[in-house]
């Protein structure tokens, strides 16, 4: 699969991402997928599949929007993919409906039979709508076109909307924030982890795997009440001896005011997810972690906290102590439902921006006598805006092909935007990442990379805007040192938050 054929498999999906401004108020919702496919090895246990999306619905019925799926059983532990989908949902009746679609990433585990990891997943089922919810029973079918799994298998799938106030960029620079009786608090908070293994814990190779593992990721948490939360948990090896490793929890927290003020707070927290990688022992790849801590809330919005706890996978043997540390940023948005919001809170317009894209290395140095080789990758990219043209930077990337399947990224850093060059033409961009990267055979040794690049940013109008970017992409203490290039179509949006 060249990069041109990735490209043209993924430009549906990106054109069908249009500008939201035609809509105040956009519907939204998480899909949430349990399938099990085939593997290819004679022998094999099917890998027991859960894909969780978040998706853009109109009133036609067409979505469209991003995603991963993760393993939960079977013998790849670590097998994670990142992408993109799209479908439609055709009514029946007042309940019942047809519901196609298509999937289309990168990602796999460099023990699967992935290839370059390019991954295609097309889905045809019933659904069935209720006011709270559609459930879903689908007839699925993955392949990766430049490896050997090609699984066909009957899904479940959960559907559940909200909606969230979002305006193009372009479009809110015209309207005063709206008037909103709810709110809802967030945080995003960058984390530095540390895993020590119990001494029980073996490798894949059936070597001890006591070796202490460090890991640098995101953790962002969404308020569903006055005390409760929803976390989602990122973390990649950076430095250790299992570069490639990841996980991806999911899961709930409490947090009780130690303090009047509420600047400090007890907080417990209870996750689930997929892991693996890195030659650890994760079995099938289900873990589990649990942490307490304190948070610490720095002037008026800044976060620290501070956790401890436990990991594990019960159906393997790896399992460690955790300590973690973090340093983030609270937001309040106002929203449609949540807790009522007092009537003199003001609102303002806080930017952010999101960007699919293709990145190719030029050669990528790999492990062994092993030449180096292109590699390609899907991207996600988010951007939050700090004011004077700069941006704090998320991006993720998980390679489509280059005999590199497996191989990923997770990145975070800066990016400066200049005014538009000569009043309407291009701006210029310079951006400096830093993460963890791994898999594949890619030499990373450890797992910490740093990616700088410089490139053009166009506007294209309606908050779009066409980015192209060069850089290199080189790990510290390993081989890896190579160019890159990379572009894609950034959307711009603004929601209402609290001043």
């Amino acid at each position: 699969m060249t990069f041109n054929q990735t490209s043209k498999s993924l430009l549906f999906l990106i054109v069908a991402l249009p500008c939201l401004a035609q809509d105040p108020l956009p519907v939204f919702e998480t899909r949430w997928t349990a399938e099990s496919w085939r593997m290819p090895a004679v022998g094999e246990r099917p890998m027991g599949m859960i894909g969780v999306q978040v998706d853009r619905r109109w009133k036609s019925g067409a979505y469209a929007g991003l995603g991963t799926w993760g393993s939960l059983t079977g013998e790849r532990g670590g097998f994670i993919t990142m992408g993109f989908d799209g479908g439609w949902r055709i009514p029946i009746t007042e309940h019942l409906g047809l519901d196609t679609g298509l999937w289309v990433g990168g990602g796999g585990a460099g023990r699967a039979s992935v290839g370059g990891g390019f991954m295609l997943r097309g889905h045809s089922g019933l659904s069935w709508e209720t006011q709270h919810g559609t459930y879903n029973l689908e007839y699925s079918r993955v392949r990766f076109p430049n490896g050997a799994i090609n699984s066909r298998q009957v899904a479940l799938t959960v559907v559940f909307p909200f909606r969230m106030p979002a305006w193009n960029a372009k479009a809110a620079e015209s309207l005063a924030p709206p008037s909103l009786g709810h709110f809802r608090e967030m945080s995003a908070q960058l984390t530095a982890q540390r895993y020590s293994p119990a001494q029980s814990v073996h490798l894949l190779d059936g070597n001890p795997g006591q070796d202490r593992l460090d890991l640098g990721g995101l953790e962002v948490r969404l308020g569903l009440g006055q005390h409760v939360f929803a976390v989602l948990d990122s973390a990649a090896a950076a430095r250790g001896k299992a570069d490639g490793y990841m996980d991806m929890f999911l899961g709930l927290g409490c947090g009780v005011d130690l303090s009047d003020s509420g600047a400090l707070r007890a907080v417990a927290k209870l996750e689930a997810g997929p892991a693996g990688g890195g030659n650890l022992d994760v079995g099938g790849g289900t873990a589990f972690k649990a942490t307490v801590g304190l948070d610490a809330i720095i002037g008026k919005d800044g976060m620290l906290s501070v956790s401890g706890g436990f990991v594990t996978t019960p159906a393997a043997s790896f399992k460690a102590r955790v300590v973690q540390v973090g340093f983030g940023r609270r937001f309040t948005f106002g929203t449609p439902s949540g807790p009522a919001a007092p009537s003199e809170w003001a609102w303002s317009w806080n930017g952010w921006a999101f960007r699919p894209s293709f990145l190719r290395m030029a050669a990528a140095q790999r492990r062994g006598n092993v030449e180096p080789h292109p590699i390609e990758f899907v991207g996600l990219h988010f951007s939050h805006d700090l004011g004077a043209g700069f941006e704090a930077v998320g991006q993720g990337n998980f390679a489509t092909a280059g005999r590199a399947g497996g191989f990923a990224q997770g990145l975070v850093g800066l990016a400066w935007r200049s005014p538009a060059l000569l009043g309407a033409g291009p701006r210029l961009r310079v951006q400096g990442l830093i993460g963890a990267s791994g898999g594949g055979g890619v030499d990373t040794s450890g797992g910490l990379v740093t990616q700088p690049s410089v490139g053009l940013e166009q506007d294209l109008g309606a908050g779009w805007s066409l980015q192209a970017l060069s850089g290199r992409s080189r790990a510290p203490n390993g081989k890896l040192n190579t160019t890159f290039v990379e572009g894609g179509l950034a959307w711009r949006f603004k929601v209402p938050t609290r001043r």
